[in-house]
């Protein structure tokens, strides 16, 4: 059989679909147009049309039925059903007219009134490759911005889930906000055909976005600067300001044209003076050498940039506008998203610093009494699920009140410091050293019977032979009394094996000190 398919050229290829029943692509003009719609006529030069195709694209048509026509042919499209467009072009509505040579008639443009003063139709024509491969570039661009930002709000739903941190959720929702947004804005939401109910209102849908977006996003630019711990009340007073712009958003479908432009207007404008304020915000972080200046400026500069073309060069800003504002839009994100990673990683950095300090004993720097107890519990877990023997031992310094009352507290605490430093280098780095307490001191010693750790003790006693030489106190002797207990099958928890230590501890105390009590009651002495 292999030999066979061998022959027969290979692996066959893999065919799916099936023969078409039905028509997907409407082939007739609604021609359900509004009043006072707009024409635009493209003059054939002079002498008339060379023959040659002639390809037309209308962008930015935000909103009804366009039409395309010369002579008897007629194209029209809606960018509101990718369906309706010709195949050819999918950024805007286009098609390809081959004028017949010497023919003088233009080429005629016909689309609804333009609801939005600053998104102006675009209307390219020329030979057809170029102006297909401009069209497919711009609709690359519009996917892969479109994507980015889909990303970025599935990142933050996972790190939500991961870290219950609740800032990661309301960014995912702001975002998601400005991806619907995006996609209204670039007729994506028509791609392939309309997944969005917004058929009939997708322009006062995407200002009414665009409004609730613009409060959205200066309460999250706010968040992010140092304005938030400056003025603390500047941050409620933009979430109330924001929830109010999402309300008025939600009014945009009951709007007259004229309303809805001036409702379009304002919150461009008002989104440029919004990018100019916080850069002047994040300058004045970097002059004070605060945090968080850089990533704000390098948030807003791209919507700085775009403000500046609308007021000194709106013709060159047009051709690009669409794409500018994706482009600026996912890189905005991008940043937040960022900024937001690093500032829970510090809130989590610090939350972690102030746990270790709260279980870390500051004189020493050993585990305190409750990093020991926790510890102590997950050893005895540890050692019945395993079957390995778990041993501890307390340990107390001998007459250390002593030391005290003749070289001082501040001797004493350099005793303290190295009797610490001496735990460290007997026992293992398996072992887990804590001090409980005074001069008192807990060895966590898994996988060692009671022997193993009288040895680790005994190497314990022999480091601390020399501790009055070395604090400058020759002469002067630290030693101990150690207790040790092993885990028994039948200790209802750490309470007993505990009490078995310290009760061994105490009996090596009575018995003369400078010496390990195990809990059977051999006690070995010291010579």
């Amino acid at each position: 059989m292999l030999t066979a398919c061998g022959q027969a050229g290979g692996a066959a290829p893999v065919i799916t679909g099936a023969p078409a029943l039905v028509s997907d692509d409407p082939q007739e003009c609604v021609h359900a147009h509004h009043i006072g719609r707009q024409t635009v006529r493209l003059p054939a030069p002079d002498g008339g049309w060379s023959g040659f195709p002639q390809a037309v694209v209308v962008l930015n048509a935000l909103s009804g039925e366009v039409d395309i026509r010369h002579g008897r042919r007629d194209r029209c499209g809606s960018p509101a059903d990718a369906r309706t467009l010709d195949s050819r072009f999918r950024a805007g509505v286009g098609t390809v007219m081959v004028p017949r040579q010497g023919d003088t008639a233009p080429i005629e443009i016909e689309y609804d009134p333009h609801p939005l003063p600053l998104w102006r139709p675009i209307v390219q024509f020329g030979e057809p490759t170029p102006v297909q491969r401009a069209d497919i570039g711009r609709f690359a661009i519009r996917i892969a911005s479109l994507a980015v930002v889909l990303t970025l709000v599935i990142s933050a739903l996972l790190n939500f889930i991961a870290t219950r941190e609740r800032a990661f959720l309301t960014y995912a929702g702001t975002v998601t906000v400005f991806a619907t947004w995006l996609a209204l804005l670039s007729g994506m939401w028509a791609w392939p055909r309309p997944w969005l109910p917004v058929a009939d209102i997708a322009v006062e849908a995407m200002v009414g976005m665009g409004l609730a977006l613009a409060g959205m996003t200066a309460l999250a630019l706010v968040r992010q600067s140092w304005l938030r711990r400056r003025w603390p009340a500047l941050e409620r007073g933009m979430r109330w300001a924001a929830r109010a712009l999402v309300l008025a958003g939600l009014c945009a479908p009951l709007l007259a044209p004229a309303g809805l432009a001036a409702m379009s207007v304002a919150t461009e404008v008002g989104f440029y003076l919004m990018a100019l304020v916080f850069a002047g915000v994040a300058v004045a972080a970097m002059v004070q050498r605060r945090s968080g200046g850089a990533p704000l400026l390098a948030g807003v500069l791209p919507f700085l940039a775009v403000g500046t073309l609308e007021a000194f060069a709106p013709d060159t800003l047009a051709l690009w506008k669409v794409e500018a504002f994706m482009l600026s839009g996912g890189w905005l994100a991008l940043t937040c998203s960022m900024v937001l990673t690093l500032r829970l990683g510090m809130l989590r950095q610090q939350r972690d610093e102030m746990t270790r300090l709260a279980q870390t004993d500051a004189l020493t720097g050993l585990p305190n009494r409750r990093a020991a107890l926790a510890q102590l519990g997950c050893s005895i877990a540890m050692a019945r699920a395993s079957g390995a023997p778990l041993t501890v031992a307390f340990l107390d310094l001998d007459h250390f009140k002593r030391i005290n009352d003749v070289h001082g507290h501040d001797y004493g605490d350099q005793v303290l410091q190295h009797v610490a430093q001496a735990l460290r280098g007997a026992f293992r780095t398996a072992d887990h050293v804590a001090r409980m307490g005074g001069e008192e001191f807990l060895v966590i010693l898994p996988g060692a019977d009671a022997d193993d750790a009288r040895l680790r003790i005994d190497t314990l006693r022999a480091l601390l032979a020399n501790t009055g030489t070395a604090l400058g106190k020759p002469g002067m002797q630290v030693t101990l009394s150690a207790g040790i207990s092993a885990l028994h099958a039948d200790d209802g928890g750490a309470d007993a094996l505990l009490q078995r230590a310290d009760a061994a501890m105490y009996a090596a105390k009575h018995a003369g000190r400078d010496r390990t009590q195990f809990e059977d009651r051999r006690t070995e002495q010291v010579e």
